[in-house]
């Protein structure tokens, strides 16, 4: 049998949740699905958040974001895609992201990285770290969606209840099925709104 560590139980966690849902991830889970007894997990994980924690890092690691010098919209742009690719190979784990705080070494590396690419480009501290929490925002809002997708099929207003004459511009949204056009237009609009903050600073100076 394999050497019992760290990274093998965090990667049974991660399997479970994909395959059984994130609920299904506990100490006992983990310790059946390695055919070990749950004691011999706590000299590597404590307690669940330690196993939760420790998701984050993996699924922040597999989206190898920018650790070296770019710009500001590159990182926004790489950083979007990268979450929206864990969300879609991970969709159960992914849920790891909302339940703690994204950290390690690899998220603190790239945040750095994105805080010096935000304050070249002319944003003072704050407004940097505040461009990097919209962009996190967003880029978790359309994970959470991909995850979802990938999950099965999600909640959606029901058309056939409401009156066209009354609803007429919700009725026009049967054709509007593929949901990356918003999520790209989200994007988009971040972007441009950045942009613009940007634009007002260099104005003002």
């Amino acid at each position: 049998m394999a050497r019992l560590t760290r990274e093998r139980i965090l990667r049974t966690a991660v399997e479970i949740a994909d395959r059984d849902g994130f609920d299904a991830v506990t100490l006992r889970r983990i310790a059946t699905e390695l055919q070990v007894h749950v004691t011999s997990l706590y000299n590597h994980v404590p307690a669940r958040d330690a196993v939760i924690d420790g998701i984050v890092e993996l699924l922040i690691e597999e989206a190898k974001l920018p650790a070296t010098a770019v710009g500001w919209e590159q990182w926004v742009r790489h950083f979007f895609h990268a979450i929206g690719s864990v969300a879609t190979t991970h969709p159960g784990a992914f849920t790891a992201l909302q339940r703690r705080p994204v950290q390690g070494p690899d998220a603190i590396a790239s945040f750095e990285v994105a805080l010096e690419a935000f304050v070249r480009a002319g944003f003072n501290t704050q407004d940097a770290y505040n461009a990097i929490k919209a962009a996190s925002l967003l880029g978790m809002a359309v994970g959470m969606e991909k995850a979802a997708s990938i999950q099965g099929p999600t909640v959606e207003t029901t058309l056939d209840t409401l009156p066209p004459a009354q609803f007429p511009q919700m009725h026009q949204l049967r054709d509007l099925a593929d949901p990356e056009t918003s999520w790209s237009f989200s994007l988009e609009t971040l972007v441009s709104g950045l942009r613009s903050q940007l634009r007002r600073r260099r104005t003002k100076r």
